[in-house]
This record gives structure tokens, sequence and C-alpha cells, in this order.
């Protein structure tokens, strides 16, 4: 696996094989009868999960692309209903401006002490919030600067509140650090 190189000389951390992506995310949805995953590579080509072509994004509701994840390497994004949840390599996160995150979710918690099985864990789970969902909410709050949440350069942290609303009987809540997902 190749894995590119950020200014610092650190690796990023959210370079992922497609070995990875199948066993630890895409394997997660094995028998969700809501769930049809399409592999795409970074020109949105079909792409065989056994392929060395790079997977670039994963659709996770088949060709209407209302709810996908795409890798950047420094950067994770999951798109649901075009609102945008992004998960920053912190070692470049300082690089980041309101511009880049402006209405869009930030995820505050910390990556790079993760393994990759457990960070696609993670994606699978806040994936799983937004199966089956018609439409999205994001209630957006600036929070205080302190050991929770680091003050960056260029853009604030803010906690988010986002309802779901689906056809689910069973409400469910779950938080990822300073996302909590209502669904």
């Amino acid at each position: 696996m190749q894995v590119e190189k950020i200014n610092n000389g650190s690796e990023w951390c959210m370079q992922f094989s497609n070995e990875e992506l199948y066993k630890y995310l895409i394997t997660k949805f094995d028998g969700n009868l809501d769930v049809i995953i399409r592999t795409l590579s970074d020109d949105e080509q079909e792409v065989e999960i056994t392929s060395n072509i790079p997977i670039q994004f994963i659709c996770f509701d088949g060709d209407n692309q209302d709810l996908f994840i795409s890798f950047y390497g420094n950067q994770t994004s999951i798109f649901v209903k075009d609102e945008e949840l992004m998960f920053i390599d912190e070692s470049t996160k300082g690089t980041y401006t309101t511009s880049d995150t402006f209405q869009n979710v930030v995820y505050e918690g910390t990556l790079r002490n993760l393994t990759h099985a457990e960070m696609l864990t993670l994606f699978a789970e806040v994936i799983t919030c937004f199966i089956g969902g018609i439409e999205v909410e994001i209630i957006e709050k600036e929070v205080p600067c302190d050991k929770q949440y680091k003050q960056y350069d260029y853009y604030k942290p803010h906690s988010y509140e986002i309802n779901v609303k689906n056809n689910n009987l069973d409400r469910k809540k779950k938080t990822f650090e300073n996302i909590t997902i209502n669904y």
C-alpha cells in the first residue's frame, strides 16, 4: 500500500486499502436489505472490491447516492442528503478554514490513536444511523474551547445534534464525541 505524505512528514491516518474497506466497513452491512453497496473509483467508475484500483467512494443506497462515504487520506467524509460529516486527521486539522468546514458537521474526536479497523467501525456505526433516512436536520452549536474541544487557527469547534426523519418506529440516539444523532 502506497502512503502519501503530508507536510510534516507523517503519514495520513485514513489511507485505507480495498481489503480493509471490505473487511471492516462493507461487511458490517451484510444481510441488511435496506443497503445496496456500490464501490467507485475517484472517476466514479464501478470498482470490484478485489481490484487493485483504489476505492474512493462507497454508496450505501445504490444509484441514489444520498448516502455515501468518500476517502481522501487525511479526511473521510460521510454524505447524507447533501449534508457532509467530516472526519479530519488531526495532524492536518490546523490547515482547515471556516470556509472548508462551513455548514458541515466536523467530528472533534481523535482519530490518529485508532486502528483502521476501529476507524472503519466508527464510520459504519455513523452510517447505520442514516440508513432509511428521508430527511436530515442539523442543529449546530458553538462550544467553548477547552481540553475536550481544541481551538484551531482557522475554525472553531461545534457540537451537533442531527435529527434523522425515517420510518423507524423504535427511535434511537447515538453520540459520537461532539455529534449526537437521533434516528
